[in-house]
């Protein structure tokens, strides 16, 4: 589980490096505002990536799903983008979690 999440945040985080450029020729906010919700993206996904082996780690991804799609609001597309990384994130968690069964059931 969490090579494939780590592989779907790593993902996002370049992403929301890619989302500050587009951000400050699309939108009239302030360009510190961009900058401040693309660095709160990223250190979301880092701090998710770190944390994955325990219980809160998993629901660090979901916020950090949150965020991308709410990022939506200053770059329309995000929206699309954001949707399509949370059926990622919980396609990669099934398909982790079935994984991991695999593994344990094979050692015994």
């Amino acid at each position: 589980m969490r090579t494939l999440g780590s592989s779907v945040l790593a993902f996002e985080i370049i992403v929301s490096f890619l989302f500050i450029p587009v951000a400050l020729q699309e939108s009239s906010i302030n360009n510190s505002t961009i900058i401040a919700i693309s660095l709160t993206q990223i250190f979301l996904a880092i701090f998710a990536m770190g944390t994955l082996s325990k219980k809160y780690g998993i629901y660090l991804g979901y916020l950090t799903q949150i965020v991308l799609i709410g990022s939506g609001f200053v770059v329309s597309w995000m929206f699309v983008l954001g949707l399509i990384f949370l059926g990622l994130w919980i396609a990669a968690l099934r398909i982790g979690r079935r994984t991991d069964e695999l593994k344990a059931s094979n050692k015994t």
